[in-house]
């Protein structure tokens, strides 16, 4: 099985930066604990108002699980009172798989 790397731009409402860092806080520990993951780090670019997800799960399906999750399903119903726009996801592949 290849690896699935997934880059997630968000973009949180100004106003309430303290409430969407509290609550990717919450979904980075339940999902550093979830077996598929081997990466899950929330990131940003130096003057920048959007945060970078960075993830690398073990498989397609290991990712699959995980957002069947009681915390990503508890972050998507979060998410439109936390974020000026939908989450943007981007997958990747190894070159060559």
């Amino acid at each position: 099985m290849n690896p699935l790397y997934l880059i997630a731009e968000i973009h949180p409402h100004p106003e309430k930066l303290v409430e969407a860092k509290q609550a990717f806080d919450e979904l980075m520990v339940a999902t550093l604990q979830e077996p598929g993951c081997l990466l899950y780090d929330l990131v940003v670019e130096e003057n920048s108002d959007t945060w970078i997800m960075l993830e690398k799960w073990a498989s397609v399906e290991a990712w699959d699980l995980h957002m069947e999750t009681a915390h990503v399903k508890s972050m998507n119903d979060l998410a439109p009172s936390i974020s000026r726009t939908a989450t943007i996801l981007r997958f990747f592949s190894p070159v060559g798989a």
